[in-house]
């Protein structure tokens, strides 16, 4: 909280004006955080002295440092204002490869989703958060030794205050489900990198398309690459031809763009369902599907 103040407070060049809000029902000597911050500053012994009390408008503020010079309005003509050109005014067209350009944006399209049991808690909690969560165990954990496994989810959850026992439970039972899975034992065994940056093209995506993404875990073997993205979505679909369309989509780029980094080896790609958990490998009939549908 305080590097963030830091970073607020030296980022003016000429002046920083700091206001706030308070409850009618408060004072202001009860106030916390960077309200009490910025307020025991000004009462610094090197600093009080040069502090005053000024109107602005209709409050009273605290200044320090030399009073703003109240400029004159300059006299002369307005700048000519140059006519909009006519396209401007036109609608753009849209980009038809546009939301695919980053993978992993399209992660989150479930067509039917059961609502999270925290989608009511305090502080607004969904599935997002939830998600979100647990890939962070699923990123972290598996670096740690088996029997650290409970402990390292406790620890890591133990710093989302907000949560509560009930909440940080299931998401570490969901996490400790996949990593405990002996299906699972490849996504995470030897030549596994979790959180891969990938970025580029590939022969058999449309013309111009370039995407950006990140893996969530990437298997490199010799004789071939495996690319697993989890999914937190509850409930998981049955069969890999319920799984929506867009995750599809998102394997398939994946896939295509790791054909042309690691030409000669074969490229699998499966999703990891938390709720089950299962590991469901995508056959290549349906990748080579989602990449037709990429194209006008």
């Amino acid at each position: 909280s305080l590097r963030l103040l830091y970073v607020a407070l030296t980022r003016a060049r000429e002046r920083l004006v700091l206001c706030g809000r308070i409850a009618a029902n408060r004072k202001e000597e009860t106030l916390k955080g960077w309200w009490a911050q910025i307020r025991a500053g000004f009462e610094h012994a090197e600093i009080a002295g040069k502090a005053r009390s000024v109107a602005c408008g209709e409050v009273t503020a605290t200044r320090y440092g030399p009073d703003p010079l109240t400029m004159a309005a300059e006299a002369g003509a307005k700048p000519a204002v140059a006519p909009l050109p006519a396209w401007a005014a036109q609608p753009a067209a849209a980009d038809p490869l546009g939301r695919f350009a980053s993978p992993s944006d399209l992660g989150e399209g479930a067509k039917v989703a059961a609502p999270s049991p925290l989608a009511s808690a305090p502080g607004g909690l969904g599935r997002f958060r939830r998600g979100d969560l647990i890939h962070r165990l699923l990123q972290i954990l598996p670096d740690l030794p088996p029997d650290g496994w409970a402990a390292g989810a406790e620890a890591l959850l133990a710093r989302e205050r907000d949560l509560t026992a009930a909440q940080r439970a299931e998401m570490a039972q969901a996490a400790l489900g996949v990593l405990s899975d002996p299906r699972f034992a490849e996504v995470f065994g030897p030549g596994s990198r979790a959180e891969v940056a990938i970025a580029g093209s590939a022969a058999v995506l449309p013309a111009g398309l370039r995407v950006s993404g990140r893996i969530d875990r990437l298997v490199v073997l010799p004789d071939r690459v495996l690319v697993a993205d989890f999914k937190t979505n509850r409930p998981s679909p049955a069969a890999v031809d319920d799984t929506d369309p867009a995750y599809l989509r998102q394997m398939a780029i994946y896939a295509a763009v790791l054909a042309e980094v690691f030409p000669g080896r074969r490229i699998e790609a499966a999703l990891v369902w938390t709720d089950g958990p299962k590991l469901m490998a995508i056959p290549e009939n349906l990748l080579v599907k989602a990449l037709a549908q990429l194209r006008p």
